[in-house]
């Protein structure tokens, strides 16, 4: 059951500023596919969709270039 309080639009964006980077990407991507289900997205509003679902890992170290250590065989 949600809690339906009247929230006035720059409590929203206060709000919204606390969330983490993480948490605001997931809301990001839960509007705009609440918007989708409504109505086309824009090519705008798709890449944004996308970006908001990228990991933003780093790399802990350069790929090998050498096919053994990635199939574990010795490429006959």
């Amino acid at each position: 059951m949600a809690l339906k309080l009247p929230v006035q639009y720059e409590q929203l964006v206060e709000l919204v500023e606390q969330l983490s980077e993480e948490q605001q990407n997931d809301l990001i991507a839960r509007l705009l596919t609440l918007q989708a289900e409504h109505r086309t997205l824009t090519v705008e509003e798709k890449i944004k969709l996308l970006d908001a679902i990228k990991l933003n890992v780093a790399i802990n170290e350069e790929p090998s270039v050498r096919r053994v250590d990635w199939y574990d065989d010795d490429g006959r």
